[in-house]
């Protein structure tokens, strides 16, 4: 860990963290010029599940200084509340609560690109760069279990001065659990589905002493053959223990540590005919029949998926004065994914014609190790300058991410070391496809990303009816791509910046327009590779020494509390600009090109009566390629991006008895490929419920049932001939015993 701090400091000079650090003191030192209200950054806090509501009132990260009523631009939290009562256990489900949203893949050939990673995209552009915990970037791909969960926090539009680097869709935010010094409390949670998955979980808050408090949450599940095929597997063991310390009155600190691991057998696609395969084999075109949805496509033996994940952060609260307050987070962590998992693929012959038979020896490997060290500094407070008041926060970043990858080597397609059973079979009767050997992996080498940055950020509010936001973050962006053939050096100065405007007609109320951008330059989510290695038509030194791409959002809303301010209503509309990398298919020139996403969104999250609560939300967009390099795709619209989509979700708890009711709704996936669709999902509405009774103080069971008319449908495709149903119909039951 030093070494990695010194060679950090070394290679990057340290005056953005010092004129930040510098900057803070001065004005920490500004006398108050009216009566203030004391700024404490307090320990993330858990609310107790028997108390939540759906309501919430602030974002968790000390960045954002404002009510979410004040807050300009949309934002969309699912909390616990929300997550428990819908039975969630995963950030893929939990963001179907959020429209606009999609969490379908979208490449591979103009179809989707399926796998087992959580797949995000906001408004329409990939958003997989921009997971965040706890507001720092999680760099690793793969699916996310919400066992540690607290809240899930949906940022939308560009937003470079809040979270550096990354999407112009927005971001996705997981929100840990911490230890608390309210009192001891512990649950245990046994949960088993249609789909024979089994999980267990623990949640154990411990008081220590006035000052501090551990807390446990622990986790085994497995399960999860959806398809009956016999061979779908998904088996999770994790482990997350967190440690709060009072140190003195005006300083905590908590010690987070979290330890996951994965061990499964995954499904990524069903064969779907195409039309050159059905002229040969006489099958229909389009997803195969229901009735063979069951049969395994993977090769026993060989298909496989392992993650370890392990974090380790430490958060320092210090209150420095009345109005200032300080906040150090760092993290270490290291995620390890090996995986190969085959995928139905049409067979063809010497000729490259299409046999009607499918072929087994087509894979999809990832053999990833994901370092991660970071250190987050944030001075939060206040100042008067005259009557006017300033909310700022003024910060600065270091980090270091690494990826070091392996590739499986092949001879003719057909992976080195491995023996089938068959190397090719009947669609509508595979079989039991098996393999024996071990693969030979080859380094393909280390990407890595070095980063400091500086921000700073201001609320100024004018009076009772106008605050004015500002923000600026200045990033300076290195990266080192190695391989055994060569290295390739870049780096980028990043430039964020944001502004806003919000109107207060009344103390509940707000209209606002805020303008943001964001950068993504040469790299930043560790996916180089994909970009210029290996492919002789790209000039990987003028990718290289491009212009980071550049993201322009804005957005117009109006955001209202009403019932006493538990319920927040929110309404905006949008703009935003993307600049791509792009290349002329001709003369294998590179150029930029332009995406444009539109769109209007409306959401409510909180309570109506003291019974009743609500999450919904909708949202309507209008996505295009604007400019292309050889033009073959303007006028496409952008993929996992459908045109609308809603969620809704009503919750009834009274005494003893709880009842859930909600819907999820999208008019299709569009998947675009040279001006054309090449394939639509449909629109889908799929309808949730649940019951729950409490039958005594410790014992509680519930019931959720998921795709409640049991509809057929899609949820993702690849153009290479395989698709991905939805699950159907899934009835969970779950008992929870608290003490």
């Amino acid at each position: 860990m030093n070494s990695m701090n010194t060679s950090l400091t070394s290679r990057f000079p340290l005056t953005p963290l010092t004129m930040a650090v510098g900057s803070a003191l001065i004005l920490m030192m500004q006398p108050a010029i009216a009566e203030e209200t004391r700024v404490e950054l307090k320990q993330i806090e858990v609310v107790d599940s028997a108390e939540q509501t759906y309501s919430v009132e602030r974002l968790s990260s000390p960045k954002y200084t404002q009510k979410l009523v004040d807050t300009p631009k949309t934002v969309n939290v699912i909390n616990e509340a929300v997550l428990e009562d819908q039975g969630v256990t995963s950030l893929e489900d939990a963001l179907r609560n959020v429209s606009g949203v999609s969490t379908f893949g979208a490449g591979e050939g103009g179809g989707g690109n399926v796998n087992t990673t959580d797949n995000v995209t906001i408004r329409g552009f990939d958003a997989n760069g921009s997971i965040y915990t706890d507001g720092i970037r999680d760099v690793a791909g793969y699916s996310r279990d919400t066992f540690n969960t607290e809240s899930i926090e949906v940022a939308k539009g560009a937003n470079g001065t809040v979270s550096g680097k990354g999407s112009a869709g927005g971001s996705v935010n997981l929100v840990t659990k911490a230890a608390h010094l309210r009192e001891d409390k512990y649950s245990i949670t046994g949960s088993y589905d249609e789909a024979n998955t089994a999980r267990l979980s623990g949640d154990f808050n411990k008081v220590l002493s006035d000052d501090s408090a551990i807390r446990l949450n622990v986790l085994t599940s497995g399960g999860g053959d959806y398809w009956g095929n016999g061979e779908e597997n998904y088996e999770t063991e994790a482990i997350a223990i967190s440690y709060f310390d009072k140190l003195s009155e005006k300083t905590d600190l908590t010690v987070n540590f979290m330890h996951m691991q994965q061990d499964n057998t995954p499904v990524i696609g069903l064969p779907y005919i195409t039309s050159d395969v059905a002229a040969v084999s006489g099958l229909s075109e389009g997803a195969i029949a229901e009735e063979y949805w069951n049969n395994y496509y993977g090769v026993k033996g060989l298909d496989f998926e392992e993650v370890e994940a392990t974090t380790i952060t430490t958060i320092l609260n210090h209150q420095i004065n009345d109005t200032w307050a300080f906040r150090n987070q760092t993290r270490i962590g290291k995620t390890e994914t090996n995986s190969t998992v085959t995928r139905p693929w049409p067979d063809t012959d010497t000729n490259g014609d299409y046999t009607g038979q499918y072929t087994s020896i087509y894979d999809k490997s990832t053999y990833e190790t994901n370092e991660l060290i970071v250190s987050q500094f944030d001075f939060v407070g206040e100042l008067y300058t005259g009557a006017i008041r300033h909310d700022m926060v003024i910060g600065a970043e270091i980090y270091q991410e690494k990826v070091t990858s392996q590739t499986p080597t092949q001879t003719n397609g057909v992976l080195d070391g491995i023996t089938y059973s068959t190397q090719t079979y009947d669609i509508l009767n595979p079989g039991t496809i098996s393999a024996t050997g071990s693969l030979n992996l080859v380094d393909d080498g280390t990407f890595t990303a070095q980063g400091l940055a500086a921000y700073v950020s201001d609320t100024a509010t004018i009076n009772d009816y106008v605050q004015l936001s500002a923000g600026i973050r200045a990033e300076h962006y290195k990266t080192e791509d190695e391989t055994s053939d060569e290295t390739v050096d870049s780096s980028a100065n990043l430039i964020s910046w944001s502004t806003g405007i919000n109107v207060k007609p009344t103390e509940n109320t707000s209209v606002y327009a805020a303008l943001a951008n964001s950068q993504t330059p040469y790299g930043s989510d560790l996916s180089a590779v994909s970009v210029g290695r290996g492919n002789t038509a790209v000039d990987t030194d003028e990718l290289t020494s491009s212009d980071p791409l550049n993201s322009t959002s804005f957005e117009v809303g109006a955001k209202a509390e009403l019932f006493d301010r538990r319920l927040l209503l929110s309404t905006a509309v949008f703009k935003t600009k993307k600049d791509t990398y792009d290349q002329d298919d001709d003369t294998k020139e590179f150029t930029f090109g332009e995406e444009q996403s539109t769109g209007f969104e409306a959401s409510a999250t909180g309570i109506l009566t003291e019974t009743l609560s609500l999450t919904a939300s909708f949202t309507k967009l209008d996505t295009e390629v604007t400019d292309d390099g050889d033009a073959d795709n303007e006028g496409d619209g952008l993929s996992s991006a459908p045109e609308k989509s809603a969620a809704l979700w009503f919750a009834y708890n009274k005494e003893k008895l709880g009842l859930g009711i909600g819907a999820e709704y999208n008019s299709g996936i569009n998947y675009w490929h040279g001006g054309n669709i090449s394939f639509t999902t449909g629109s889908v509405t799929l309808y949730n419920a649940m019951a729950s009774y409490q039958f005594t103080e410790n014992l509680s069971a519930q019931l959720n049932i998921s795709n409640l008319t049991d509809e057929s449908y899609i949820t993702d495709y690849s153009a290479k001939g395989s698709f991905l149903p939805g699950y159907g119909r899934n009835a969970k039951a779950t008992v929870k015993y608290d003490f």
